[in-house]
């Protein structure tokens, strides 16, 4: 045993050069490329960190549509170096091929403020510095730095406060930018930010202009909503419902869930759903009943197949639209009432039953109109026919918003809007297309 002991020691003695080999050594020196990550500048790495951070965290204290529309332009107009920044890549083939332009805009004053260690404090002597009125650039680096820092803060916090305070001191040195975009944008995020104050909401709303987009108002009447000031919020509502924004994107966002069960707000939403078109059939129906004897005269001509339904009464159109929640407009109420849906060269109309139950056609409508604009309901844009393809679709635009601000008809050919005068053009470049395709084969 003693002796067993004494091999085994003095065999392992031998040995202990074999640990030093090179093969073993070799593998910590494969790991030597992790520092390719050190030799960037110390202050770009700063400038890319910051604003990561921020872009990586939800924004619980606004809407979507408040994130996903306001930081991506406000970043590029400010310099277009910085989006770079704020995605936080920072590769090192990146920073080795930046040209000269770019280094210099990535030192702009907006990312020397936003990475300062104190960006509020950095913000408040930039603006300190401005003698009088600030330049259009002084102004929009401002506005922009400020937007971007309610994006890293929490709705409420002291710091939201006391940036809000900043702004609104220096308001009166921006000049004629007080009324532009990027104004817009600093009061729309500074009503989401703010939480429960209603002072600051208040004079936040001092400084909202008269040409106020629906967003801007929709974010005050949600900041009200927060603050629990009804009456406040009921006025803005209205506004922002007037300026385009839609009752569903108030029914879905989280600031309004306390007043889900309102009956006044309810009211007020149900109000805007419809925009009621007065009934007045009798003009239309000359107009209607000529464009649409001369479609068929033509689809019979050429053998096509046409299907038409006995027409139905003005009340039960009527009817028909309260169940479905839609106002049609009169010249398609005409129609109605000569044809209740019907089926021409492939292009199906809606009839009085499709808006009032889930018919498939109206099905394949909902389907059209929630992949292609995300709405849920027959409100926003309200279908009349399917023309021929799964994609091309004739609607009614009540709120112009297809249209660009006038309401009417919209031919939606595939991803193509063309707009159409009424009905009867409608049934007229119906019977031109037949000529033209038919004409042909």
């Amino acid at each position: 045993m003693a002796r067993a002991k004494k091999v085994s020691k003095v065999k392992p003695k031998a040995r202990p050069a074999a640990k030093a080999k090179p093969v073993r050594a070799a593998k910590p020196a494969k790991k030597k490329p992790k520092p390719k990550s050190k030799p960037a500048p110390p202050k770009l790495e700063q400038a890319a960190a910051k604003p990561k951070q921020a872009s990586k965290q939800p924004l619980k204290h606004r809407n979507v549509k408040s994130a996903s529309r306001v930081r991506k332009p406000i970043v590029a107009e400010i310099s277009d170096a910085i989006p770079t920044e704020l995605g936080g890549e920072g590769t090192e083939a990146r920073r080795l091929s930046l040209t000269a332009r770019e280094r210099m805009m990535r030192s702009s004053p907006v990312v020397e403020i936003l990475d300062d260690p104190y960006p509020i404090g950095a913000l408040r002597r930039f603006l300190d510095s401005i003698k009088g009125e600030a330049t259009p650039q002084q102004a929009q680096i401002a506005l922009g730095s400020a937007q971007l820092m309610l994006f890293e803060h929490e709705r409420g916090t002291p710091e939201v406060k006391e940036l809000v305070d900043l702004v609104v001191h220096h308001w009166e040195d921006f000049g004629e930018r007080r009324k532009g975009f990027h104004a817009q944008e600093f009061l729309r995020n500074a009503f989401a930010a703010i939480g429960v104050d209603r002072d600051r909401i208040s004079k936040l709303e001092s400084l909202v202009p008269a040409n106020a987009t629906s967003e801007l108002l929709f974010n005050l009447a949600s900041a009200h909503a927060v603050a629990r000031d009804k009456v406040a919020m009921m006025r803005t509502v209205e506004q922002a419902l007037e300026a385009g924004a839609s009752p569903a994107e108030f029914r879905r966002d989280s600031d309004f869930a306390p007043y889900t069960n309102d009956p006044d707000l309810a009211v007020l939403l149900t109000r805007a759903e419809v925009p009621q078109i007065p009934v007045d059939v009798e003009p239309y129906l000359p107009g209607v009943r000529a464009a649409l004897d001369s479609l068929l005269s033509t689809l019979k001509e050429f053998g096509e197949s046409v299907d038409l339904r006995p027409g139905v009464r003005l009340d039960a159109i009527l009817d028909a639209e309260r169940a479905g929640k839609v106002s049609l407009p009169n010249d398609y109420r005409a129609l109605l009432t000569l044809t209740n849906g019907m089926r021409l060269w492939e292009h199906e109309f809606f009839g009085a039953g499709d808006y009032r139950e889930q018919t498939k056609l109206a099905k394949r409508a909902q389907l059209y109109l929630e992949s292609s604009f995300g709405i849920t309901g027959l409100v926003e844009c309200v279908p009349v026919a399917n023309w021929g393809q799964p994609n091309d679709w004739l609607l009614y635009d009540p709120r112009g918003r297809l249209r660009g601000g006038e309401a009417g008809y919209v031919l939606m050919l595939n991803a193509d809007e063309v707009p159409v005068d009424d009905l009867a053009s409608a049934l007229t470049k119906m019977e031109s297309l037949a000529r033209e395709v038919l004409g042909t084969n």
